[in-house]
């Protein structure tokens, strides 16, 4: 009979292998017993804690999630309808996903269409996010008729840059792809993103937003 140390640190190790595995191989791709096998227990340990592969799959998205609340709070609680409230938010979520590649690769495999039988997870997550931001920012935008997709434009972009890299017009020496994201490129993206949402969103404080139209005479 195993102790209740032991136990939890089985159900650790099983979570943070489930983790890894699912960030690669999406949940329709991990069979239970390469999780035990990952995590360093018998076959059928899993089990003992999660009454199946979806149940350990939804522990390790709530924690994913929950990581990133974390990450993002301090933006989000100072946040204001503002270019620069919106650019620490983006900041906050870059640095998080850059610096987390195994939650990349949960949401990743999440927008390829995996786990379908988990739809509720994108509805407390995703969807109630970007309902409290575009709720936040809707009256500041110069015009909120396409607010949703410019704001999913960000996770879009985030996303595909450090899940897939660049592929420059001019050859700048090195790999492109997964894992191949260096500071330099990081600097450059986060820059690209900070004129993106001046661009997509023009929030408050935004460069140009509020530069005299010469176009007319």
């Amino acid at each position: 009979m195993i102790t209740e140390k032991e136990a939890a640190e089985d159900r650790q190790r099983i979570v943070r292998a489930a983790t890894r595995l699912f960030a690669a191989l999406g949940l329709d791709g991990t069979p239970t017993e390469l999780i035990a096998e990952a995590a360093g227990v018998p076959p059928g340990t899993s089990r003992r804690y999660f009454r199946s592969n979806t149940d350990l799959y939804r522990e390790v998205m709530e924690r994913a999630a929950a990581a990133e609340r974390k990450a993002l709070a301090d933006a989000l609680d100072a946040f204001t309808p503002t270019h620069q409230g919106m650019v620490r938010v983006l900041d906050a979520y870059l640095d998080f996903y850059a610096s987390e590649p195994d939650m990349l690769g949960l949401w990743l495999h999440r927008r390829a269409g995996d786990a379908a039988d988990t739809a509720d997870l994108d509805e407390r997550h995703s969807r109630a996010k970007l309902t409290w931001i575009a709720a936040a920012v809707r009256d500041a935008v110069p015009d909120p008729s396409g607010l949703d997709y410019a704001l999913w434009t960000f996770p879009w972009v985030v996303s595909g840059f450090l899940g897939h890299g660049m592929v420059y017009s001019a050859d700048r020496g090195g790999r492109f792809g997964d894992g191949h994201v260096n500071r330099q490129q990081l600097e450059e993206f986060r820059a690209y993103l900070h004129t993106l949402a001046a661009r997509v969103l023009a929030l408050p404080g935004a460069p140009g937003r509020d530069a005299p139209d010469h176009t007319s005479s």
